[in-house]
């Protein structure tokens, strides 16, 4: 390959790209975070535990890569933050391992949290500060939450919550209604900082509800999460989801989200077609058989067929990984990527090579 060096900053480009103006290569997002903690020596317990390592690994990884994006993730620190007990293993992902309540008839324990107090929200909102000063005359910064229906399935545990899908739904949506307080104290703090938002929503995957459910549960309160985003901070959010997604494509599209993050599950050709005039398109290189387990060479390859299959969708492309790069991945892996968007997908692009 023929590596170019970048002509615009990631911030450059990616203004140029949501004006529709001319940009200098595709754009990359790696989903990176915690998992990559080992970059900085760290384990992924110290890194959880410590705002200047949350930050330092942003930090470093752009320095490294100069991806398009950095930003501060929340995961299960919404639920924790809520009452659910989280446990950080040594070096490993976080999980629930204890949800704050096993049936909804106990909803009145569970109230708003306080961004400022409450678990280890204070510490990520550090870690956002931090980075934000450091990188954002270069690079876009945001903060990405999860989902308030993922938030819910924490909160009362998956089987539970499920079940309470089809016994309960009052309380479902008085639960869901208390989550996105949550939340929007959370986003009124991030919208005052000046970064963006992203959200990421597993548990709203066609792979665990039907579109029915969805469309019922999940889809007004991401619409409320988009508005009030939008209410606060004048930016658009961007939207990744695991798993099968193209039963809710369609209802994504109508919370206003500006950009679709999909699973290596689905078709980038498919998404393109379906909704490809009305967001731009993130993804979707296969994070474990091929950033994990794949070599740099498998990288490329995979990254060019995305590239082929969604470089001409009209409201742009954007080279992603089709959901988080898990613990172990090679590093060189990721420079894979970037040393594709830089080959591959420089302006003006040529199919030829692909």
């Amino acid at each position: 390959m023929k590596i170019k060096q970048d002509l615009m900053t990631p911030k450059e480009r990616m203004k140029a790209f949501a004006n529709g103006e001319p940009i200098d290569r595709i754009p990359c997002t790696p989903s990176m975070g915690a998992t990559l903690a080992s970059f900085i020596g760290s384990s992924t317990y110290q890194y959880y535990h410590n705002a200047k390592l949350i930050a330092g690994l942003e930090i470093a990884l752009f320095k490294k890569f100069r991806h398009d994006s950095v930003g501060i993730g929340l995961s299960r620190e919404i639920a924790e933050a809520m009452g659910a007990e989280v446990v950080y293993p040594p070096n490993d992902i976080s999980y629930v391992a204890e949800p704050a309540i096993k049936d909804l008839k106990d909803i009145n324990r569970l109230a708003p949290l306080n961004p400022l107090k409450d678990g280890s929200i204070p510490r990520t909102l550090q870690a956002l500060e931090i980075v934000n000063d450091t990188l954002n005359s270069e690079v876009n910064v945001g903060y990405s939450i999860p989902g308030p229906f993922t938030t819910a399935a924490d909160l009362v545990g998956m089987e539970n919550f499920l079940k309470a899908l089809i016994k309960n739904p009052k309380q479902v949506h008085e639960l869901l209604s208390i989550i996105n307080e949550s939340n929007f104290r959370i986003i009124d703090i991030v919208a005052a900082m000046g970064v963006g938002f992203r959200i990421a929503d597993p548990v709203s995957s066609s792979s665990l509800i039907s579109a029915k459910i969805f469309r019922d549960f999940s889809l007004p309160y991401i619409k409320q999460c988009v508005d009030h985003m939008r209410e606060k901070s004048g930016r658009t959010t961007s939207f990744h989801v695991c798993g099968k997604s193209k039963a809710i494509w369609g209802g994504l599209v109508e919370t206003g989200i500006v950009s679709i993050s999909i699973d290596n599950v689905e078709d980038l050709a498919e998404v393109k077609e379906a909704i490809g005039d009305k967001v731009a398109i993130v993804g979707n290189v296969p994070p474990v058989d091929i950033m994990r387990y794949g070599s740099y060479e498998n990288v490329v390859t995979a990254s060019k067929i995305c590239i082929k299959k969604a470089h001409n969708n009209p409201k742009g492309f954007i080279l992603g990984t089709g959901c988080q790069i898990p613990i172990n991945s090679p590093i060189e892996n990721v420079q894979a990527l970037m040393d594709t968007v830089r080959s591959y997908g420089i302006y003006p692009l040529q199919p030829d090579l692909w």
